[in-house]
């Protein structure tokens, strides 16, 4: 049967690491279709530094030759605060209630999890990879502790047999790069080479992303003003 994984977040700008973890599951869990999900309003993050459409367009050049790699814009096209449960229960409907569905997030997400809207049905909804982020260390809180009891299993196909339900944490080799340390190196005019597609990298020069001259920051900031 195959599968569908989910990967969502501001992507803000995507970059090498992004890519490199969704494969590596990807590679691990076999027959599967890969979906990256851009957010509109992060519920627990900033507000994006580049617009909706800008990451959007950077994600469609950063997987333009990638096999079985998708880009969905359902949360960017849903107005308000883009929760996960919203989006699961849209790919839900789109599998089937036998389709098997996972949703994938770094460490420094589930340790929030107990904070997100309606978190307690998104197992019900798919499963949960958890993928160990480079220098984390975060302990779980007793209540998602408490959570993973009856949910929790060692091995990512232990969760091929069923729809959804499980929770598993997964140890991969990761490139330690972070979308904030690569603004932080734009903005600076240091070289970000290796760890952005270059065709990301030249929609961003293009459009003067990150640089704080963009027409995009500068509406940004306008918008922040007057919330």
């Amino acid at each position: 049967m195959n599968s569908t994984l989910v990967f969502g977040g501001t992507f803000d700008p995507v970059h090498r690491g992004h890519i490199e973890s969704v494969c590596a599951v990807a590679r691990l869990l076999g027959d599967v279709d890969v979906y990256l999900v851009p957010c509109q309003i992060p519920a627990h993050r900033p507000v994006p530094a580049a617009s909706p459409e800008a990451r959007l367009k950077m994600l469609q050049l950063a997987v333009a030759n990638q096999d079985r790699i998708f880009v969905d814009d359902c949360e960017l096209r849903r107005e308000g605060t883009s929760y996960t449960v919203d989006t699961l229960l849209g790919y839900r409907q789109r599998v089937g209630e036998s389709g098997r569905l996972l949703f994938l997030m770094g460490r420094d997400s589930w340790v929030t999890l107990s904070s997100w809207h309606r978190w307690e049905v998104l197992t019900d909804l798919a499963h949960l990879l958890i993928l160990e982020r480079p220098g984390t260390d975060q302990v779980s809180p007793g209540v998602l502790r408490e959570w993973l009891k009856t949910r929790q299993v060692q091995d990512p196909q232990e969760m091929m047999n069923s729809s959804s339900g499980k929770v598993c944490f997964l140890s991969l080799d990761q490139i330690d790069v972070s979308a904030s340390g690569l603004r932080e190196a734009i903005a600076k005019g240091s070289s970000v080479e290796g760890n952005v597609n270059p065709l990301v990298m030249n929609y961003i020069r293009q459009h003067n992303l990150y640089t704080g001259a963009s027409s995009e920051n500068k509406m940004l900031g306008k918008r922040m003003e007057h919330e």
